[in-house]
């Protein structure tokens, strides 16, 4: 059996069966708590390949709490989505983040959710590939709500000190809320590690020293191979060349993985073992430039690792890549952990690890019959059909809508002369949204509603959609839905979102790559992951919770009061202690 059919089974069972509840408990009194999300790492994977944990992982299984099977409580699982929703504690319908990108009437294109053109990437060394293009500024901007980092500046009085390290910007900016002291991502153009002015004025003098004694470049020539295939072929129950997986910029389908053939190997990078080197590189190269755990005010240090989900999109979340890179990141970890034991002792730190969504297997090897890759042109002929239908041929425009160039680091696109989501009545189709165009919205109220919910009827039609409807429709009122609607509904932002939801089947994806995967179907593949705790006089156990829970319990260890978005308790009975740091002056 497929590991996703087999391990989602048996998850809410074995959740409920083990859950040990107890009364909230005075937090331990950690000088760092850390924070770790690796970027695609559903449940079903983790349930499955925990057995050949030895590192990282097996240490965090052993030493503390285990959440089986934690939920996404929102329709948009997605990277930015998530890692805000994990900075935040609560929902995209509050917290402002819906998908990784959208559809921006001012621009007239969709623009990236970490777009902040006030927020200058600083340069740290020699461009390791590509030159700095607008979409490069980046900052938290689009939350609409504190986080973590938050919370522990105004607990402290900006005492203690808060870092976000990752491979991706929209990692690093949202995983701990608006204002962590500094957000650091990789961005190869800029010359490595770097931030931006967003959260320094300059480019930091040890960001700067750590690029020129820790460049990517050193990466550039090496080639990445399968250290044990007969394991990786019998624990995968694959081939390491399966229809469906992908190569990007001359990596292959197959290993090895080459850099030094690889004509762009600044990105090609992502998608390797060699990407979580660079990041945890950086995190220990922050503990020492930010003083991170030097006193007894706890800090916070929050680690995204990507090349996870660079690996999974690419060659699907059930390749020799994927398990390979997961055997190499437990490996990472587990140093990353025995470093931190050496620098504040084994009591001096606390751990929460999770992730922000999980993986959609390749319609290939899919055991959902009819999953299928949904082309986003499908959607926006539905979408068209049904406005010439209510109100003739759509005007010229007097500007083109300009195509979006897709991600910098995404497989070959199947070949097509126009842009495949964008249409004459349709702006737009973009992370589950479909924006119309001016002249659709400059229409009669009547023609218009008549045409949107013939197209709701189109876009329901299409084999592999699941579900579709009218954003203004389902906003609002969350709490009186159930089931989809509801996640739906908690995805959704007012003002933001398009004026068409759609969703595809669990199985299914919407994609206009010939191969790879993503992971937007809201389902349980999707939607579940795992979420481990380790801190000082925390026993080993299993328990039941959800994503939201990820804030309140790293503010509990902190010692701080939760942000002001998250309603949920914290994990494991876990209760801040007022005493765990000092007051903040008064206004």
């Amino acid at each position: 059996m497929h590991r996703a059919a087999a391990v989602v089974a048996g998850i809410a069972l074995a959740a409920l069966t083990a859950c040990q509840p107890g009364r909230p408990r005075a937090a331990p009194r950690p000088k760092l708590v850390v924070l770790v999300v690796v970027d695609q790492l559903p449940t079903w994977a983790f349930e499955h390949d925990r057995q050949f944990f030895t590192g990282g992982f097996a240490r965090m299984l052993r030493e503390g709490g285990h959440v089986i099977g934690a939920s996404l409580p929102y329709a948009s699982p997605f990277t930015a989505v998530g890692h805000a929703t994990i900075g935040t504690g609560t929902t995209p319908n509050v917290h402002g983040v819906f998908g990784n990108s959208w559809y921006r009437r001012a621009d007239g294109r969709d623009v990236p959710a970490e777009t902040d053109e006030t927020a200058q990437v600083w340069s740290v060394g020699p461009e390791e590939g590509g030159t700095l293009g607008p979409d490069d500024r980046a900052s938290g901007a689009e939350l609409r709500i504190d986080g973590t980092a938050d919370a522990l500046r105004a607990a402290t009085g900006g005492k203690a000190h808060s870092v976000a390290v990752a491979l991706k910007a929209r990692a690093s900016v949202f995983m701990t809320g608006r204002h962590p002291d500094l957000a650091i991502w990789y961005e190869p153009a800029a010359g490595g590690m770097t931030t931006s002015s967003a959260y320094a004025d300059a480019a930091p003098p040890w960001l700067v020293e750590h690029a020129r004694t820790h460049p990517a470049s050193r990466f550039f020539t090496r080639v990445w191979t399968a250290r044990d295939p007969v394991l990786l072929a019998s624990a995968t129950g694959t081939s390491d060349d399966e229809t469906g997986e992908g190569s990007v910029h001359g990596l292959g389908r197959t290993f090895p993985h080459s850099l030094a053939a690889s004509d762009q190997p600044a990105r090609a990078i992502l998608h390797t073992p060699f990407g979580d080197e660079l990041v945890a590189d950086a995190a220990l190269a922050a503990l020492d430039a930010m003083d991170l755990g030097a006193d007894d005010i706890p800090d916070l240090l929050a680690v995204s690792f990507s090349a996870h989900d660079y690996a999974g999109h690419l060659w699907g979340p059930t390749s020799w890549e994927q398990l390979e890179l997961t055997f190499a990141l437990d490996r990472e970890l587990g140093l990353l952990f025995e470093e931190l034991d050496r620098r504040v002792g084994p009591d001096g730190w606390a751990c929460v690890l999770t992730s922000d969504h999980g993986a959609t297997p390749l319609v290939e090897r899919s055991f959902t019959i009819g999953a299928r890759r949904i082309r986003s042109a499908e959607l926006v002929d539905a979408v068209e059909a049904a406005f010439v239908a209510a109100a003739g041929p759509a005007p010229r425009r007097t500007s083109a809508t300009p195509a979006s160039d897709g991600p910098k680091d995404a497989p070959s696109p199947m070949t097509r002369a126009a842009d495949p989501g964008v249409g004459h009545w349709v702006a737009k189709e973009v992370s589950s949204s479909v924006y119309l165009d001016e002249a659709a919205l400059a229409l009669p109220d009547a023609v218009r509603d008549a045409a949107l919910a013939d197209a709701t009827r189109r876009l329901l039609a299409i084999d592999g959609v699941a579900a579709a409807g009218r954003s203004d429709r389902i906003a609002g009122h969350c709490e009186t839905r159930k089931g989809l609607d509801q996640a739906i509904c908690l995805s959704m932002v007012p003002n933001a979102a398009g004026e068409l939801y759609v969703m595809p089947v669990a199985g299914s994806l919407i994609s206009d790559f010939n191969s790879g995967t993503h992971h937007d179907a809201p389902f349980d593949d999707n939607r579940l992951v795992p979420i481990l705790v380790r801190a000082p006089g925390l026993a080993r156990r299993i328990g039941t919770g959800d994503l939201l829970q990820v804030a309140p319990t790293i503010a509990a260890l902190l010692g701080v009061p939760p942000p002001p978005g998250a309603t949920e308790a914290p994990l494991f009975g876990i209760a801040a202690q007022a005493s765990t740091v000092p007051a903040a002056p008064p206004p």
